[in-house]
């Protein structure tokens, strides 16, 4: 790629940029733009805030800032591809986050530069791959990658092996990056619930012909952080978007000073300008400098949080509980754990350094009273056998390391990993923290369904099981407590939020959709013995999996 056209004039600008007409027509070189000032840091009306309003406002497709609630729909409905969410990169990071941290490289790390390491909780580096077996597939990977022409002499040289080393070198790189890339997800989720988006997340809007979408909206630079907003699922966080498939008709053209007014409302009051280059995907990038409050040199960031749950986990790799109640038919736990081990299975990356990943296979424990020596509450007043058991997981991990709670009766088609990001480590719990104005009256076959505030938000838990409030959870406390300090969270006030539209709660939703990760049954079914289930709704996920058991009628 040659190096950025300058573009510091007016009369330059309309050398390279005509009044826009298609996509093609678009110039293909990559060209900075300048840099502007804030307002208050305006004097005079330079030449470059001229080049910007010609560009921008003339010669650009419409640019457009959308909220997350004006995507999801495009995204459910197929219009737009997704982003794919953090289905693989959770399961890349819970890999390897019990055996140490994301670090930034040792002084003797061959690639040096911008790629990462990794630092073993006992504090040492560590060569994460074994050694690769180099197949010929590989070898031209390899050649793709760093656009070696064949016949040329290194391309020659890598086929023969003579670059094995290299090519050893720039594997472990590529598995160090993307475990880098998957811890980076939980802190940026847990940055931008805390502190609000940094910067705009900006995308490009253009026509694809994929079968599996009719238009994409692709994210650069931080597709992280696209798979990040996605999953937050949060109706107004704010994309800004060149939409040259018009994908955002209703959404206003922004102008020059909209866009600069945008971006500095975000930033820093460090910042001082903004600056723009139009890249070869014929879209702008905005940037603030560094040092200017646009941003951080955030990787060290990454690293200190990544350690800090690193080592949370005791060396303990997460587990998940389901919920056991011997009056259900047994099914229902059965089909409950196949939808879970399935899920993952279909989230594993088929991509680069998946040997490395895909062995990697969650525990998931039934959490049955008949087995749990020191559970011996009385079972009135419980819907089931484990409304109050399943407050025994820290003391059943020995407080230590994370685990997470999942009633019987959720079926799941997403991966429940993903969750695992929305936990805060410095808080006790995370849970899907539901607001419904009213309940059916009965539920379970005739069960009083009774109201009470924070309802179902114990129905998955994501535990820190060393968190001094989970360490309130002992034995006795469980055993005796009301069901209103244990359920109603009265033993903490540390409590992470799972977003609300990752589950379909039965009862309330009647239709299962792509950004879904589960159906949640609340009503009961099936497996509820002499339920009528006629007015139960999304059954079809539950038969789906139950079919795939063995020797299941």
């Amino acid at each position: 790629m040659d190096t950025f056209e300058q573009i510091n004039t007016l009369e330059k600008a309309k050398k390279f940029f005509k009044p826009y007409t298609s996509y093609e027509d678009m110039p293909t070189r990559q060209m900075h733009l300048g840099q502007v000032p804030i307002p208050n840091h305006r004097k005079d009306t330079d030449e470059t805030e001229e080049v910007w309003k010609y560009v921008i406002e003339e010669c650009m497709p419409p640019i457009r800032l959308v909220t997350w609630k004006d995507i999801k729909p495009l995204m459910d409905n197929k219009e737009i591809m997704s982003w794919g969410g953090l289905d693989h990169n959770s399961y890349q990071y819970l890999k390897f986050l019990h055996e140490g941290w994301t670090e930034k490289c040792r002084p003797q790390h061959g690639m040096k530069g911008g790629s990462m390491d990794f630092m073993t909780v006992e504090g040492e580096y560590k060569t994460i791959t074994t050694p690769l077996e180099i197949t010929e597939e590989e070898r031209k990977r390899f050649a793709r990658m760093y656009g070696y022409q064949e016949g040329n002499q290194d391309y020659i040289d890598l086929l023969n092996g003579i670059m094995d080393e290299s090519l050893q070198l720039e594997h472990e790189n590529t598995i160090q990056s993307i475990y880098y890339h998957a811890a980076k997800a939980h802190w940026l989720i847990n940055d931008i619930q805390n502190n609000g988006l940094w910067q705009p997340i900006q995308g490009l809007t253009h026509y694809t012909g994929n079968p599996g979408g009719k238009n994409s909206l692709s994210i650069h630079p931080g597709s992280m952080r696209s798979r990040s907003f996605q999953s937050m699922d949060y109706p107004d966080n704010t994309c800004l978007v060149t939409d040259y498939a018009n994908c955002f008709p209703n959404h206003p053209r922004l102008s020059c000073e909209d866009i600069t007014t945008y971006w500095f409302s975000l930033c820093s009051k460090d910042c001082r300008n903004i600056s723009a280059i139009y890249t070869d995907q014929k879209k702008i990038e905005f940037s603030v400098p560094l040092q200017q409050g646009g941003g951080t040199d955030f990787r060290k960031y990454v690293y200190d949080f990544n350690k800090k749950v690193s080592l949370l986990c005791k060396k303990k790799p997460l587990n998940i509980y389901i919920g056991y109640d011997s009056s259900h038919d047994n099914i229902i736990h059965e089909v409950c754990e196949k939808s879970i081990y399935d899920s993952i299975e279909r989230s594993k990356s088929k991509g680069v350094g998946e040997d490395y990943f895909n062995d990697y296979k969650i525990e998931v424990k039934l959490l049955d009273i008949s087995k749990l020596k020191d559970y011996n509450r009385d079972y009135a007043n419980q819907s089931t056998e484990f409304t109050y058991s399943r407050f025994l997981i820290p003391y059943l991990e020995n407080y230590e390391g994370f685990s997470i709670f999942i009633d019987n009766d959720y079926i799941w088609k997403r991966t429940p990993l993903p969750f695992f990001y929305f936990l805060d480590p410095d808080n006790a719990v995370a849970c899907v923290q539901y607001d419904f104005e009213h309940h059916d009256e009965v539920k379970m076959g005739g069960e009083k369904n009774v109201s009470y505030p924070k309802k179902l938000w114990s129905s998955m838990m994501i535990f820190n099981n060393g968190h001094e409030d989970c360490k309130k959870l002992t034995p006795e406390v469980v055993n005796t407590a009301t069901g209103k300090y244990l359920h109603q969270f009265e033993w903490t006030d540390k409590i992470s939020k799972i977003p609300h539209g990752k589950i379909a709660t039965e009862g309330f939703e009647t239709e299962c959709l792509d950004s879904h990760h589960a159906v949640h049954y609340t009503r009961g079914g099936p497996w509820i013995k002499g339920m009528d289930c006629s007015n139960i709704n999304m059954l079809e996920q539950y038969y789906k999996v139950k079919s795939t058991l063995p020797n299941k009628d």
